[in-house]
């Protein structure tokens, strides 16, 4: 166990496939501490947003514009600073790059 403070992660997704590979890439990426968690079903990722000390919430592709745009604006309303990513794909290497890049931006 490493002492870095754990990220948990909201991973949001249309594809229960593609959820559950960020899933494991995320939970097993040796270089840092995440604690990822997602689902494909929009009460659950509120309920899971409410209950969580999420550090970050990521959106992976395919979700609907309109239900992206809401879940944003309440996640945003709720906790004004949290950091919300959404990820296109692109491999595992792409996603820990935009990790980082959105965990190293102000607030």
């Amino acid at each position: 166990m490493t002492d870095k403070a754990i990220l948990n992660i909201l991973v949001i997704g249309k594809d229960p496939e593609i959820l559950t590979v960020v899933l494991r890439l995320l939970n097993d990426y040796p270089q840092a501490n995440y604690h990822a968690v997602g689902t494909t079903d929009p009460a659950q990722a509120r309920e899971l947003f409410a209950d969580g000390d999420i550090g970050l919430v990521l959106i992976t592709n395919g979700i609907d514009p309109t239900l992206d745009a809401s879940l944003r604006e309440e996640f945003l309303t709720r906790r004004p600073g949290i950091r919300i990513l959404q990820h296109y794909g692109g491999g595992s290497g792409l996603l820990f790059a935009e990790i980082a890049q959105a965990l190293s931006l102000p607030h």
